[in-house]
């Protein structure tokens, strides 16, 4: 007799909920959500995620190679992505009901021997991440959906954590970068002052004028007098360059 899904979903949901995070976190629980979600209930099983064009994308399966044909059709035109851009549960028991709607993918399922097909939204409150889809074959009935909802929302909430805090990363990158465009241009001001006798205003006005007649990102211009590649006489006007050579 096979073990009830809820008696592993435990172990199961907590897997999920420590995905490691990094640039490919969104992936890495996806897998685990198709792995958790195709040995707790014992059907192929297949995920994939959506962006905010609606383009459905990243697929990844726990099904034998006959069935994965399948579940990647049923993320284009099937019932993985009607649901990954509606945002709603389908379930459907019989798919010859369906051939007209999901004519590719309802042709390769029943190749594969597969005679139903449930998806469920990876959601969690407004945010949209994806569809989970599980593949029946003939003689299954409708699958343990509670379950596969939990992992589902499980994973959601492991997806937008991983990318919260890519932004959170992100973002605090951009300041670094910030600070130190911010440091390298206080330091060429003070440089081009004392060159040129002139206050820190005056300095900063030739920093910025210099950038502007060459085209340049003002931190590179001020990183090239720091570092002595640019000749600070060459970003001064003709005034203050005549005073700082002394004409």
């Amino acid at each position: 007799m096979r073990e009830p899904a809820t008696a592993g979903i435990a172990p199961a949901l907590l897997d999920l909920s420590v995905a490691p995070p990094g640039p490919g976190a969104p992936r890495r629980v996806l897998d685990g959500l198709v792995d958790s979600t195709s040995r707790l209930l014992g059907l192929p099983a297949g995920a994939a995620l959506i962006d905010d064009a609606g383009a459905v994308h990243g697929v990844t399966a726990a099904a034998p190679d006959g069935l994965r044909d399948a579940l990647a059709a049923g993320f284009g035109q099937g019932p993985g992505g009607d649901c990954a851009r509606s945002g709603r549960p389908i379930h459907c028991d019989d798919l010859s009901t369906v051939r007209p709607r999901w004519l590719s993918f309802v042709a390769k399922a029943s190749a594969a021997g597969v005679s139903g097909a449930w998806a469920l939204p990876v959601r969690r409150d407004g945010d949209m991440f994806g569809a989970l889809v599980l593949l029946g074959p003939s003689g299954t009935t409708r699958p343990d959906l509670g379950t596969a909802g939990s992992l589902a929302e499980a994973a959601a909430i492991a997806v937008r954590h991983a990318r919260s805090l890519r932004l959170a990363e992100d973002e605090t990158e951009h300041l670094r970068v910030a600070l130190r465009s911010r440091v390298v241009i206080e330091q060429a001001k003070g440089a081009l002052a004392l060159h040129a006798g002139v206050g820190v205003d005056a300095a900063f006005d030739a920093l910025r004028g210099h950038a502007r007649r060459r085209g340049s990102p003002l931190a590179e211009i001020a990183r090239g007098v720091v570092d002595g590649d640019l000749d600070p006489g060459a970003v001064l006007p003709p005034r203050e360059r005549r005073a700082a050579s002394g004409g």
